[in-house]
C-alpha cells in the first residue's frame, strides 16, 4: 500500500492546485484591473 499512496497524494495536490490556484489567479487579475480602473492615479 505504501507504493500506491504517493501518486494519489500527488494527484490530490495537483487537482487542488488547479481547482484552487487558477480561479485565485483569475480573481487576482480581475481585482487588480478593477482597482486600476477605479483609481487611475495609481502609478503603474
Amino acid at each position: 500500500m505504501s507504493e500506491e499512496e504517493p501518486p494519489n497524494r500527488v494527484d490530490r495536490v495537483a487537482i487542488l492546485y488547479i481547482l484552487g490556484g487558477i480561479p485565485t489567479i483569475v480573481a487576482f487579475i480581475v481585482i487588480l484591473f478593477l482597482l486600476v480602473g477605479r483609481f487611475p492615479s495609481i502609478p503603474a
